[in-house]
């Protein structure tokens, strides 16, 4: 991938400098863009992607959406002023208020992973997840549902405790050592090096999303439903 994903860093960075690769334009005020640098995050690993814009001295493009599309993170919206360029110097900044909802339900997830495992006493695999809005939910494959007041109680603790929220980066071969409580490891990709997100004492695993820096930043996690799906699927909220 030629862009350097400054996210997978600083989940706190709102706004950077970068340079136009690549323009491929669609319909009418519509185009693919692609940076040497970027702060928006793409939609994968059960994370939406970010919102907002990239101005030049020429243009402006309101980002819809930013993808990962053949090795290629692609930033794809309308020309809202003017038009960017190949070679363009621009600036981009997402939606923050968007982005650190995100980062509050994501971590959440994890530490709701961990909830999980601790009421079903064993690890327990996620079927589908979505970390963001309109409605954010886990999906776990278990043969009954969940309680949702146990659900909360567990994780209103480790939001209690305000633990930190630990990025690393590590090589392949030293992953085993710094993982625990990781679900779904089966279905994790080769790479030469992966990039590890640990709650002290909850879990650690492999994450390429957004997090805040400490749990107490999560707020009250809401269970919202439990439905019956492949597994049981809970829907939550921030509050």
């Amino acid at each position: 991938m030629r862009t350097e994903p400054l996210y997978m860093k600083d989940s706190y960075l709102r706004r950077c400098e970068a340079k136009v690769l690549e323009v491929e334009r669609g319909r009418g005020r519509r185009a693919y863009v692609v940076l040497d640098r970027t702060v928006f995050h793409p939609l994968s690993g059960g994370q939406p992607s970010d919102e907002g814009f990239i101005a030049s001295a020429g243009g402006r493009m309101e980002v819809r959406k930013a993808l990962l599309l053949g090795g290629e993170l692609k930033h794809w919206g309308v020309f809202a002023e003017g038009e960017i360029g190949e070679g363009d110097e621009v600036v981009c900044e997402i939606d923050w208020e968007r982005r650190y909802t995100v980062m509050r339900l994501h971590t959440a997830g994890h530490i709701l992973d961990y909830a999980v495992a601790k009421l079903f006493g064993r690890l327990v695999d996620t079927v589908e997840a979505f970390h963001g809005p309109p409605e954010a939910y886990l999906e776990y494959d278990v043969e009954s549902p969940p309680d949702p007041a146990a659900l909360e109680e567990l994780a209103r603790e480790v939001v209690e405790a305000d633990l930190p929220v630990v990025v690393r980066f590590v090589k392949a071969e030293e992953l085993p050592r710094y993982l625990y409580n990781a679900p779904n490891l089966q279905r994790l990709p080769t790479a030469e090096v992966y990039r590890v997100v640990e709650i002290p004492g909850v879990n650690a695993m492999p994450c390429t999303g957004t997090h805040v820096r400490r749990t107490g930043e999560v707020g009250g996690v809401k269970v919202l439903r439990v439905e019956k799906r492949l597994g049981y699927r809970v829907y939550y909220t921030v509050v």
